[in-house]
């Protein structure tokens, strides 16, 4: 049976999806932007720290998902690559019945526990009633209801190549959901009414999202569970479980150092430890957003077994994930200090040997997280989970160490050196054990590159010029062709049109492809 063929080029799937998630991440940035002032205007202080500590409460229900959206996402990319209908509904039916089935039993727990516990009293809730406290946990639990057979709804989208389709839906929800909750927040709406409007988006996206698909794809028959069992249901539990370890491993790395510092340094350095961690994470973040975007065409790739094909794109995805760093590394570098004050009008003080220290870790993790989504996209995640959890207590013990004998600069050695001592050569490892062509050789030009133009750049400034221009050659070389995407993909001739023949000539003539 031939291999499935997605929608539309490479080139535009990835254009289309990379726009369709920034698009996403500048409407979440709206939302907090707009929300707190209309809440601080509608509520006051106090009223909306209480509604901050129930949503913190209801948001604990989003674990019920276990990791499993991810896993059983790849499987219907990988049985849709391979044209495998009646695995694909299976799997698609048995993950729908069990998104069903279990958030409905942790939401009638936790309703049955907020009934009979007092949870005022035990939050501490003073301005809001005893019945409207309940009201409103009740109702936001019902949005972690919805929202898991939503998301895998969605991801049903990705798993059939329409990734930018789905993206835009989550997109319009959170659209809807600002329009929504700013609405009754102007109206001066009261917590319960706030809290309907809140939940309201994600049960008309999913619905949404269900007729789209059933009108797109009938053949999936969406609308019955026949193809439901439970032990294709069962078998998701463990390899979903590696996701979860992944994704509490994270929040424990992250909260962690930051209970650290406090603990042994003071509110102050907390402050400028978490200001100078959010200004770098904007990086890691369009890392993100760009594997994202390319997860489900490396699914397929491995489904395929293109593994040319497959190490084509990493190299590309690699390759503009250190581009990006290198640039933000310089701008950050020299001109850091302008911008933080320009953020925090001078209230925090800045420490630029602490900015680049960060800036260290934040090229380190740019290169391991690089390596370890492919290894994700294809379900060998096992070892991947394990180290995450290992590297994260191991950061968290080195950075202890380092607080107490160098305070804040001490934190970051301690994460630098945590980082450098397990995820920094294991995940390139774990990925070389998945594809021989992942070689030593290959991670080693790929970084010595990095690391030869970032040296110049900040030993001489006045070859940035030349460096970054070298730079994006270097990038532009290495980024998919037709091999890859089809048709229209990704080339050299579309990215730089006025060097077509030489690039052209000296593409045939290296053979990369």
């Amino acid at each position: 049976m031939q291999p499935a063929s997605f929608p539309g080029s490479l080139q535009n799937r990835l254009l289309k999806g990379l726009g369709a998630n920034l698009l996403g991440q500048i409407i979440n940035l709206a939302s907090r932007v707009l929300l707190v002032p209309l809440f601080l205007l509608a509520w006051g202080a106090e009223v909306y720290g209480e509604w901050l500590v129930l949503s913190s409460l209801a948001a604990y229900l989003a674990l019920t998902d276990l990791g499993g959206q991810n896993y059983i996402v790849n499987r219907l990319t990988q049985a849709y690559a391979r044209q495998d209908l009646p695995l694909f509904k299976k799997v698609l039916h048995s993950g729908l019945a069990l998104y069903l089935v279990l958030p409905g039993l942790v939401f009638a727990l936790f309703t049955g526990a907020i009934l009979w516990c007092p949870a005022a009293g035990l939050l501490k809730i003073k301005a809001a009633s005893p019945r409207t406290v309940t009201w409103v946990l009740v109702i936001m639990a019902g949005q972690f209801l919805f929202s898991l057979p939503q998301g895998l709804l969605l991801g049903v989208y990705r798993a059939v190549g329409l990734l930018p389709r789905g993206v835009m839906l989550a997109n319009l929800m959170q659209l809807l959901a600002l329009a929504l909750m700013a609405t009754g927040l102007w109206l001066r709406g009261g917590m319960v009414a706030v809290a309907c409007l809140q939940v309201l988006p994600f049960l008309l996206a999913a619905l949404v999202a269900l007729g789209d698909l059933d009108r797109l794809f009938p053949h999936f028959q969406l609308l019955s569970f026949k193809e439901a069992n439970f032990p294709t249901a069962r078998s998701f539990i463990k390899p979903s479980l590696a996701f979860f370890g992944i994704q509490v491993s994270q929040a424990f790395s992250l909260q962690g150092t930051v209970l650290l510092v406090g603990m042994l340094l003071g509110a102050l350095p907390v402050v400028i430890f978490t200001t100078l961690r959010t200004i770098v994470s904007t990086m890691r973040q369009f890392l993100d957003q760009l594997f994202h975007t390319a997860w489900p065409e490396l699914t397929r790739l491995d489904a395929q077994q293109q593994a040319d094909k497959f190490h084509v794109l990493f190299r590309g995805l690699l390759r503009t994930g250190l581009l990006g760093t290198l640039i933000f590394m310089a701008i950050f570098h020299f001109f850091g200090a302008e911008i933080y004050h320009f953020w925090l009008r001078g209230t925090v003080p800045f420490n630029q040997n602490l900015l680049d220290l960060f800036l260290i870790l934040m090229a380190q993790m740019t290169f391991w997280l690089a390596c370890r989504h492919p290894l994700l996209a294809i379900n060998r995640h096992q070892q991947v989970a394990q180290m995450t959890v290992a590297s994260s207590l191991v950061s968290l013990a080195l950075a202890y160490g380092g607080g107490r004998f160098w305070g804040l600069p001490g934190v970051v050695l301690g994460m630098i050196a945590g980082d450098l001592l397990l995820p920094f050569w294991y995940m390139p490892y774990l990925l070389n054990r998945y594809q021989a062509q992942f070689s030593l050789g290959f991670f080693t030009r790929e970084l010595g590159a990095f690391v030869a133009g970032l040296a110049l750049v900040v030993l001489a400034p006045w070859l940035a010029p030349l460096v970054f221009l070298l730079a994006l050659l270097w990038w532009l070389c290495c980024l998919p062709g037709k091999e890859v995407g089809g048709e229209g993909a990704l080339t050299i001739v579309s990215a730089l049109d006025f060097l077509k023949e030489p690039l052209v000539k000296w593409r045939i003539k290296k053979d990369d492809f």
